[in-house]
């Protein structure tokens, strides 16, 4: 009896060094409904993700179209600013005066002093 009981025991202490894991219950869905949970989430964060470069690159594109307008208008002020200097010029006005509606230099006596 001696090497019997033995043997148990010694069958036991083997037993509990291992790691026995019993198997899962096939109707048991928490393992499901963690995946899919988990599942879900992933997806989530990869649609935020997705959201998030996608309206980086159209401000990108809105940014540029932008800075294109604004060199335009700056082109485009550069030249009014370049005509309006050329329409204001004395000569040209001088010019116009004398040409086109006849209008001359007056006379020193035609000239009054007001004090």
């Amino acid at each position: 009896m001696g090497s019997i009981a033995s043997s148990k025991a010694g069958t036991a202490g083997t037993l509990r060094a291992q790691k026995v894991r019993s198997r899962r219950n096939v109707r048991d869905m928490s393992f499901i409904y963690t995946a899919v949970f988990c599942a879900s989430i992933c997806l989530t964060v990869l649609c935020g993700y997705i959201w998030s470069r996608i309206t980086v690159v159209s401000i990108g594109y809105d940014i540029s179209s932008a800075n294109t307008a604004r060199d335009n208008l700056i082109e485009q002020n550069r030249r009014l600013v370049i005509e309006f200097e050329r329409l204001k010029s004395p000569e040209r006005i001088e010019g116009i005066a004398s040409r086109e509606l006849n209008l001359v230099h007056p006379r020193r006596e035609q000239v009054v002093d007001i004090r």
